[in-house]
């Protein structure tokens, strides 16, 4: 403990020093050296190392790497969710009125039956076990009947999904 206490005392601003030349931010400097002693205390049975200044600064760096690649994956997320939450609600609305209207007139090329079983599943969010009772089906049954009208569906709406799903 005693050892471990010296090395943090000794390299602390040091390692600071050098992960807010790679983070250019306090709070995230901080954030590194701290888990980068962290994971120095848990490994402390398993290390063998001759050189600290050297061992640390590298590791640090590796960190301050990983730390710049995480951040680059949530800038690319925030600015993805952020041009899919740019477009207008009523723009979505429209998208969603248009493929209401397409699924409607899609499922009338199926018997009425499957139209059915297919609008108390989706639309009324029913149980595949509540529409069997229902109809008066198996549960087998219920299952072929929606699984033949969400394949027609994907195979009719399969251009307009690609554009409305790209988007979002």
């Amino acid at each position: 403990m005693a050892a471990f206490e010296a090395l943090y005392k000794k390299y602390w601003y040091q390692l600071y020093c050098v992960a807010f030349k790679y983070t250019h931010s306090g709070p995230d400097s901080e954030e590194l050296v701290q888990n980068l002693f962290e994971k120095i205390w848990r490994n402390r049975a398993n290390l063998q190392v001759k050189n600290w200044g050297a061992f640390l600064t590298i590791s640090l760096r590796n960190m301050a790497i990983d730390f710049h690649r995480q951040q680059a994956v949530k800038d690319k997320f925030l600015q993805n969710y952020q041009t899919a939450t740019t477009t207008s609600d009523t723009d979505n609305g429209i998208d969603q009125e248009q493929l209401l209207v397409l699924i409607e007139n899609h499922l009338h090329e199926l018997p009425e039956k499957t139209q059915i079983i297919f609008k108390l599943s989706r639309y009324e969010h029913k149980s595949v076990k509540e529409i069997a009772g229902h109809m008066q089906l198996t549960e087998k049954a219920v299952e072929y009947h929606i699984t033949r009208s969400l394949k027609l569906l994907r195979r009719h709406l399969r251009n307009y999904l690609n554009t409305y799903t790209t988007l979002l």
